[in-house]
């Protein structure tokens, strides 16, 4: 079975401590049913992948095409100040998908793979 396709909006690209600008909404859908999701958060340049970084959020068995949305806050990304990398993760019969190829090796910010911004930088 293959992995799902997440489609997604942000509410902002960066997240600082100051208040009204300390966190972002992230609302997502997937292509097909999944039975888990993960969104982490590692550091730029530390290694990445499910399981890998902070847990920012999960969700459980989710139907195709349900909009489900969280909150990123600044105190959810734990190394401190600097670029993350926000990804979304979502597995359907075993498989997860993986954003990885969205992100061009030393890009100065992290892009979808329409040339948009991706997610966001604290």
């Amino acid at each position: 079975m293959p992995a799902p396709n997440l489609t997604f909006t942000v509410t902002d690209v960066a997240i600082s401590d100051e208040v009204g600008f300390n966190k972002i909404e992230v609302s997502f859908s997937a292509d097909m049913e999944y039975q888990a999701f993960e969104c982490r958060a590692p550091k730029n340049g530390a290694e990445y992948g499910v399981g890998k970084g902070a847990l920012i959020s999960s969700f459980s068995a989710t139907p195709a095409n349900v909009q489900r949305t969280f909150e990123i806050y600044d105190t959810y990304l734990t190394a401190g100040d600097g670029q993350y990398r926000i990804s979304l993760f979502a597995q359907a019969g075993g498989a997860w998908n993986d954003n990885h190829y969205f992100v061009p090796s030393g890009a100065a910010k992290m892009l979808t793979a329409d040339g948009l911004v991706f997610l966001c930088a604290r």
